[in-house]
């Protein structure tokens, strides 16, 4: 009973203790319900038997772990004690405090950002005003500069005035000076010309009376000597030359501007030649260089513009005195076909007997001589200019007492001028006329003073009158073109314009003009024909165009003739050529599949022209300068001479470039002796055998007479490709001769790409459709189309496979070279074979920096 009373009593007091624990706040930890638990283990420590001295000390060890040492005072149903604060309870005060800190740090945080928000966009609109400042600084840098060198282009332009005006002033003193020498000796000549006059005068008026005692009829009137009187024909023939004369010189000033333009390109072009090439944009140098190469292209655009000025303002004038000249020739085959002169007649009485056949001759032989002798002497003998007697003038009824060319006589005649404004602005006289024979307008003057005297009104309110002097006009050109009338034979032929000029052609056509009078009129022609056409001959059978196809072509595009050549220099040519083929190599790289620029390279010359002188009629003169060039120095100038069969077909585009990668390489060596002649070969041709290594050395320096230099390695290349000895270009040719094809020869682009996939599996499949389409255009100048012949894609092909090793090559050739010449003990003590003077080439590397500058903007 008693176990059972006590089991009982446990279970009440464990239920009652349960209470209070769901009291004091069921699963939260506080203070209270700590408090209790404690106090519920100090109840039930007495209770626990045996256990309870352990219990006590692991009680005391939990209190001491649970409470600090820090005492709060609290109050429970109004008793108020001490006790210890748990650990919990310190952690949660410092937690709250933490918390409530942090919230404090986190506004005080939001407050600063706001702020920072704040002054960071203040920051940022000061970055954009800076900004702006500095380009503005910049640009008034820029105006700064550009204003001090106008300055000092000015100062320099005055002093270059000063300077001119101070040696102008000293010459005209000079000039002062000897004029008057000239006087007082002029007047010492006159007066003794005068005594001398006055003495003769007598024998003269008694020569004067003896002829005309015994010329006129006894009993007779002196009869009055009639001046021969000038014509229309004369007046015509004398506008025409001076037309001609005029348009030559308009012509040579065209010369003059063009050359000055191109003189200015090539400086350009020297300048962008000497601003290295930098690839990363972020680097200062390349923004410099930009800088550099804006200016440059700045100026190259207002001299362009200028050009384009000039040119127009010549092309004007030009289409002025042409129309002139047009108008003159016309008024002056009328008056051929209204009076022809004698030599007319006589050729056209000529010309309608060799008309007739032989039968006819014989038949009316005596008729036919008949009229020829009574062409060659007429009763009336008939001058040249006599044409137009007949004629009465539209514009003026007084007849000229002089013929044209007696046009010393205007040294008595006079202009007059009259004046309202104290001399400040002059007039001409009303009755001022143009006089032919004088060749300006005259007031008074022998042609037209048909009586003993002449009044002349002067105008209204003149305060000044002033007289003046014509000069004498003496045409030389019209006493020539008299005298060749006069002595003009059927042997004589009219030379073309362009014979004028000093080219070899010229000089040909005149060592044999001499010749020509023995050929018949009708084969006169085709000799002209084959001699303008003929040109250097071929070096071998596979070179089938000569130059002289250029001109051929050049007519189908134009009828433009340059009267008046401009000749170039070798040096010129060659800077136009690198300049071509900047221009083809930055196509290269940067055309697209679909490009419509895929034209044959004379087309794409003719296009690099046009945009050089932005001018088509320009561009074509300077065409013709340049094919007269090429064709007259290709056998001075290998590089010229492959160039200019590149352009008629005979060697295709890629030639040029596949020579330019190769003076890449030779550029990089450092040439001593034939030998290293020998290395080169083995590293260019790795195909190549001992033998024929061996084979090209040997020829190697039979060419060049056992020297060697950059210049003369190049020129053998050439001479091989021109000979059709290539090595490379021979080898490919014989593998794509293996390659099956629909027509025999010849390669679509389909069957090349894919022959190409075996011969070379590694190429730019890009610039390998253009090379072939370009070298297609050019094939339809021979009637072929969409196939190109496979001597041509050989060489494409060589370019492709050797722009493929390129940078092996040139990483290790000239290091190879002076390796093996180190290792060779026969060439130790050998001199230096490399003979003297310029040696630079053109390379691809330059080429192609100058493409890069060129176009960078």
């Amino acid at each position: 009973m008693a176990s059972n009373a006590i089991t009982r009593d446990s279970s009440t007091l464990a239920n009652k203790y349960e209470v209070l624990l769901l009291e004091k706040g069921g699963q939260r930890l506080t203070e209270e319900r700590t408090s209790l638990v404690f106090q519920i283990l100090d109840d039930l420590l007495p209770n626990l038997g045996v256990y309870t001295k352990v219990l006590k000390s692991a009680r005391d060890e939990i209190f001491d772990s649970v409470y600090s040492d820090k005492y709060t005072s609290t109050s429970d149903d109004g008793e108020s004690f001490v006790q210890r604060i748990p650990y919990f309870k310190l952690v949660q005060d410092i937690y709250y405090q933490r918390n409530e800190r942090a919230d404090e740090i986190q506004q005080r945080l939001d407050i600063v950002k706001r702020s920072l928000f704040e002054k960071h966009k203040q920051f940022e609109d000061a970055q954009d005003r800076i900004s702006d400042l500095e380009s503005n600084i910049t640009k008034l840098n820029e105006n700064i500069e550009n204003l001090e060198t106008n300055l000092e282009a000015k100062q320099d332009r005055i002093e270059s005035l000063e300077k001119t005006l101070k040696d102008d002033r000293q010459s005209s003193e000079k000039t002062q000076h000897n004029l008057k020498c000239d006087i007082t000796e002029l007047k010492a000549d006159l007066k003794e010309a005068r005594s001398e006059v006055a003495f003769l005068t007598k024998y003269k008026k008694g020569y004067d009376d003896l002829e005309s005692a015994f010329t006129e009829p006894i009993g007779g009137e002196s009869a009055q000597k009639k001046p021969i009187v000038a014509t229309k024909r004369a007046h015509l023939i004398n506008n025409t030359s001076s037309a001609k004369m005029i348009e030559s010189q308009i012509l040579v000033v065209q010369n003059a501007v063009i050359e000055e333009y191109d003189k200015f390109l090539e400086s350009h072009k020297q300048e962008l030649i000497n601003q290295p090439v930098y690839e990363d944009p972020h680097d200062p140098k390349y923004i410099r260089s930009e800088g550099d190469i804006e200016r440059a292209d700045q100026e190259l655009w207002a001299v362009e513009e200028r050009f384009k000025t000039s040119c127009n303002d010549i092309d004007t004038e030009l289409e002025l005195i042409r129309q002139h000249y047009t108008m003159l020739e016309e008024q002056l085959q009328i008056i051929e076909e209204q009076n022809p002169t004698i030599q007319m007649k006589k050729k056209t009485l000529k010309e309608t007997v060799d008309n007739l056949d032989e039968a006819a001759k014989d038949k009316d032989r005596d008729n036919i001589r008949g009229l020829l002798k009574s062409v060659s002497r007429p009763e009336t003998q008939d001058s040249v200019l006599s044409a137009g007697l007949n004629e009465k003038s539209q514009t003026d009824n007084e007849e000229d007492p002089f013929i044209t060319h007696e046009r010393v006589f205007s040294k008595y005649a006079s202009m007059m001028y009259s004046s309202s404004n104290k001399g400040k602005n002059w007039h001409e006289f009303p009755d001022a006329k143009y006089c032919a024979s004088c060749g300006e307008k005259t007031m008074i003057c022998p042609h037209k003073l048909g009586t003993k005297e002449r009044v002349i009104r002067i105008p209204h309110g003149s305060s000044h009158i002033k007289i003046t002097r014509p000069k004498v006009k003496i045409n030389k050109e019209l006493v020539r073109e008299l005298i060749r009338r006069e002595s003009t034979t059927e042997s004589e032929i009219d030379l073309p314009t362009s014979a004028t000029s000093k080219s070899s052609k010229t000089k040909k056509l005149k060592s044999i003009s001499s010749m020509l009078g023995k050929v018949g009129a009708s084969n006169r022609a085709i000799m002209f024909d084959q001699m303008s056409t003929a040109s250097t001959p071929s070096i071998d059978a596979h070179l089938v165009h000569s130059l002289g196809r250029l001109w051929d072509d050049y007519k189908d595009r134009t009828t433009l003739q340059r009267v008046i050549p401009k000749p170039l220099r070798m040096d010129r040519v060659l800077s136009l050529i690198e300049q071509f083929y900047s221009f083809m190599i930055w196509q290269d790289e940067t055309g697209q599949d679909d490009d419509e620029g895929l034209f044959s390279p004379l087309d794409n010359l003719y296009y690099f022209m046009s945009q050089r002188y932005h001018k088509p009629d320009i561009s074509y003169l300077a065409m013709s300068d340049l094919f007269t060039t090429i064709i007259e120095i290709s056998a001075t100038s290998k590089i010229i001479h492959t160039f200019g069969h590149i352009l008629v077909g005979n060697l295709d585009g890629a030639v040029f470039r596949y020579l330019l990668l190769m003076c890449d390489f030779i550029n990089l060596v450092q040439w001593r002796d034939v030998g290293d002649f020998r290395v080169f070969a083995s590293i260019i041709y790795p195909t190549l055998g001992d033998d024929d290594i061996e084979t090209l050395h040997m020829g190697y320096t039979s060419y060049s007479e056992n020297k060697i230099s950059k210049r003369r390695v190049i020129e053998f290349i050439i001479y091989l490709v021109l000979k059709y000895r290539e090595p490379r270009f021979q080898e490919l040719e014989s593998k794509l001769v293996q390659q099956s094809t629909v027509e025999a020869g010849h390669f679509s682009f389909a069957e090349f790409t894919e022959a190409l996939e075996q011969v070379l599996p590694v190429h730019n499949d890009t610039l390998c459709r253009r090379l072939f389409w370009e070298a297609e255009a050019h094939l339809r100048w021979d009637n072929m189309e969409n196939v190109v012949t496979i001597s041509r894609l050989a060489q494409i092909t060589g370019f492709l496979g050797l722009m493929q090793i390129s940078h092996i090559i040139k990483q290790t050739v000239a290091v190879k070279v002076a390796d093996a010449r180190e290792q060779d003990p026969d060439r130790q003590g050998l001199p230096s074979q490399v003979p003297p003077g310029d040696d630079s080439i053109m390379t691809y590397t330059a080429v192609r920096g100058l493409a890069i500058n060129v176009h960078r903007y």
